[in-house]
């Protein structure tokens, strides 16, 4: 199945940055755009599956863009907003939406919503991230690089897999070793190295200039989006 195409429409880069990075994690395709104007650009070439849509933007009322969205699909918008009064979040419904979160909100709360919407609509997608050239998809635990299956030990694909489950998040030799072999496990700390190693030879274009493993220099290493 195509990945699920997701288009946040959202004036707070902060916001759309935090959305961007929950929603590669589930394996979405994001587009993401600061105002109206782009949004509705990207609502017509890219026909997005989802639209995330914040109803006070810079240029144009967030409602006018759900009604143009409805105009053209069927999928499944859900309005972002600070906006809580009742009136507000009616007309939300009346003009189309399928669900209305309020600001703060909580991610993983959000990612929850789609995913139920998602089951609704028959739309329901496996977990896949990709990254460059890269997929790694956490449903059936197969890694892919330019469309060829890699071959992984299972330690090498249990390291990957928790990497790439907290991107950007710095892990020690220690923390790595704790969580994949375990604090009872009676092997050296540098299996943890050793293992990056060889799993970067298989992932990696070059090895010795890493893009999906990187080390931390004095702290470890993470996987960056």
């Amino acid at each position: 199945m195509n990945p699920i195409k997701v288009l946040v429409i959202e004036d707070d880069a902060s916001i759309v940055e935090i959305l961007r990075l929950y929603l590669q994690r589930e394996g979405f395709t994001v587009y993401t755009s600061l105002k109206a104007a782009d949004g509705i650009r990207l609502m017509e070439e890219v026909t997005p599956h989802i639209v995330l849509l914040d109803i006070h933007l810079p240029d144009k009322s967030g409602f006018e863009l759900a009604r143009k969205y409805r105009e053209v699909s069927n999928g499944i918008l859900i309005f972002i907003t600070g906006e809580k009064t009742k009136t507000t979040i009616i007309q939300g419904f009346d003009i189309g939406c399928d669900d209305y979160v309020t600001k703060p909100f909580d991610p993983p709360e959000l990612i929850a919503r789609i995913k139920a919407q998602l089951r609704r609509s028959g739309m329901a997608t496996a977990k896949i991230l990709r990254v460059g050239d890269l997929t790694i998809n956490f449903t059936n635990k197969s890694v892919y690089k330019n469309n060829e299956k890699i071959d992984l030990f299972i330690k090498e694909r249990m390291l990957l897999f928790y990497l790439a489950e907290h991107p950007n998040q710095v892990f020690s030799t220690e923390q790595l070793y704790d969580n994949i072999w375990g604090i009872d496990y009676n092997t050296d700390l540098k299996t943890v190295s050793v293992h990056i190693s060889t799993l970067r030879k298989k992932i990696e274009d070059n090895p010795k200039k890493p893009r999906y493993i990187e080390t931390v220099r004095g702290f470890g290493y993470k996987f960056p989006l």
